[in-house]
């Protein structure tokens, strides 16, 4: 009989069946089996409640009980506790400690009287020679009878400084002198005669060796231990002057020889002529201007002021104030850069002890000045008009629409602002000469110092503004050039545009001087008498020849651009004389 095998299925089944025969069959025999643990226990209980008491309790067959948790970890000590902690470790060193703290506390209170005794007498000795010393510094104002001179210099009188300071006329000595309190010497230099710098140098080497204040009496000769020194050196001829500033107009109209030079003689090369001879005096007395620096007195300086517009921008038909700023500011450029490098260069040689000190001490400022101060009556707009009439025609046809825009939107006055206070000028020019040294003494402003004064002086650098309009154009030039000419550009653009939306163009304006106007309307009169029964004449006319060749002139001056003006006369010879006029 063959063998058959089983399926898995079936093998499966038949164990499944035995499974339930074991569990039915120890279910019915055993149906406590569950409960034998809590059997056990009840006899062992049983057999110790009845048996001797020496018999060990059974362990392990008890109900299980969860063990409590850890207890938490204690809380970390505070400061003060480690410190009692730390002084009951070391007991000597606690008792060293006190003794020292109490030690000291003796020793302040029982000293502090003789401390604030030696404070003040070491404050008293430093103030009375720095009183000394104020008085041996010399500042050179040059240009000390311009609108800004005065105030400048009785600031820096007040501050305690003996100023020397150049006027242009002799009546300016006694007037400027009068004004101040002894410590002001005024000396004679006008900047329009360069032949008047040797003798103007020569006075300023007599005056550093006389006894200040000049009012006093007795000798008049200092002592040779407290000769004078030169501080600083401020150029205010650097700034535009009415009495020799060309008007207004084209560069192609500049006189050079008869306009310009003078300009540039009195505004460029004297100053830099008269700083040239002082830069051997800043340098001579290096030990006092050491101790003057180690003294909060501030750093040697040079001083030159400059017209913002000029210096920083250049207008239209300035040209002049533009050419001589730009020239005077690249020249004292240069002179700063010059003595940085000495005195960079200096050190490790031989000339470090002295003048290489000496240059490293010197600093080179431009102040750029805006409108500052009550500014002086501008030139009337008929009075420029009268200017023009000096113009070549080409020149007014070129130019002379431009110029009546720049008369019409006031561009002629340089920065229309309201002027500063001439105290904000007197204060920039006085800082940069003390250095921020001087002023009152307290603990707020020296912490202010102390903390501000070297990033605030990292920030303006060596070139400062002043007066309203000054920042302006100190941030407008650094502007690519095409944005900035846009923007100057832009009074001129608006005329130009409501001249072409204006339906009656607006009246040419008539360039030529009062004096050729007057002639010229005279002249009309005359013509005309003698026009009026030659009307009906030939065009050959010697009269009306006449005639048309005065009216074609007046046309072209006043570029009317009518280029058939003798037609006009021919018709209306009356017409062509009245419009001639």
């Amino acid at each position: 009989m063959p063998l058959v095998l089983p399926t898995i299925d079936q093998i499966e089944d038949y164990l499944q069946q035995v499974e339930d025969l074991v569990l039915s069959s120890l279910s019915s025999a055993s149906p406590d089996l569950s409960r034998v643990s809590e059997a056990v226990n009840r006899l062992w209980q049983d057999v110790l409640r009845h048996s001797p008491q020496v018999m060990p309790p059974l362990k392990g067959l008890g109900a299980f009980e969860v063990p409590p948790p850890p207890p938490p970890p204690p809380p970390p000590k505070s400061f003060w506790n480690n410190t009692a902690d730390w002084l009951a470790d070391h007991p000597w060193r606690t008792a060293g400690l006190g003794l020292g703290i109490i030690g000291t506390t003796l020793l302040v209170g029982y000293a502090s009287p003789h401390i604030r005794r030696h404070a003040k007498a070491r404050r008293s000795k430093k103030h009375a020679a720095l009183t000394s010393a104020e008085r041996r510094q010399v500042v050179v104002v040059l240009g000390g009878d311009s609108p800004l001179g005065l105030p400048l210099i009785q600031d820096l009188e007040k501050k305690g400084y003996i100023v020397i300071a150049s006027v242009s006329t002799p009546e300016g000595v006694e007037d400027l002198e009068g004004k101040c309190h002894g410590y002001v010497r005024a000396l004679v230099l006008d900047p329009t005669e360069p032949e008047m710098v040797p003798y103007f140098l020569r006075s300023l080497a007599s005056t550093m060796s006389r006894r200040f204040p000049i009012t006093a009496a007795g000798d008049p000769h200092a002592l040779p231990t407290t000769h004078l020194y030169v501080h600083s050196v401020v150029s205010l001829l650097s700034l535009p002057s009415h009495t020799i500033t060309p008007p207004p107009g084209p560069l192609e109209h500049l006189d050079l020889h008869g306009d310009y030079l003078p300009y540039l003689q009195a505004t460029h090369v004297v100053p830099l002529q008269v700083l040239q001879a002082l830069l051997p005096l800043l340098r001579a007395s290096p030990a006092r201007a050491k101790d003057a620096r180690a003294n909060g007195l501030g750093w040697q300086s040079i001083v030159v002021c400059l017209p913002s517009t000029d210096a920083r921008v250049g207008l239209p038909f300035a040209s002049a104030q533009a050419m001589s700023a730009a020239a005077t500011l690249r020249g004292v450029d240069v002179l700063r850069r010059e003595i940085r490098a000495a005195g960079l260069a200096s050190f490790g040689s031989d000339a470090d002890s002295e003048v290489g000190a000496a240059m490293r001490n010197i600093k080179v400022t431009v102040v750029d000045v805006g409108v500052v101060g009550p500014v002086a009556a501008d030139e009337a707009a008929e009075d420029l008009r009268g200017v023009v009439g000096e113009w070549t025609r080409s020149e007014r046809a070129a130019y002379g629409t431009a110029f009546g825009s720049m008369l019409e939107h006031g561009a002629h006055r340089a920065i229309r602002r309201r002027p500063s206070h001439v105290a904000n000028f007197v204060d920039t020019v006085g800082d940069v000469v003390g250095g921020g040294g001087r002023g009152r003494f307290t603990c707020s402003n020296f912490v202010l110092r102390w903390a501000l004064g070297s990033f605030h002086e990292l920030v303006r650098g060596d070139r400062v503004v002043v007066g309203a309009g000054a920042g302006t154009y100190a941030i407008a030039s650094y502007l690519p050039a095409f944005w900035l000419d846009t923007l100057l550009n832009i009074p001129y653009i608006i005329v130009a545009i409501r001249n072409a939306l204006l339906p009656i163009p607006p009246p040419i304006m008539d360039v030529r001087p009062p004096q050729e106007i007057a002639s010229a309307s005279a002249e009309a009169k005359r013509v005309v008498p003698q026009e009026t029964p030659e009307k009906h004449e030939g065009p050959d006319g010697e009269h009306e020849h006449s005639a048309s060749e005065t009216g074609s002139e007046a046309d072209v001056e006043s570029n009317s651009g009518v280029g058939e003006s003798w037609v006009s006369l021919k018709t209306k010879p009356a017409d062509g004389g009245s419009n001639h006029a």
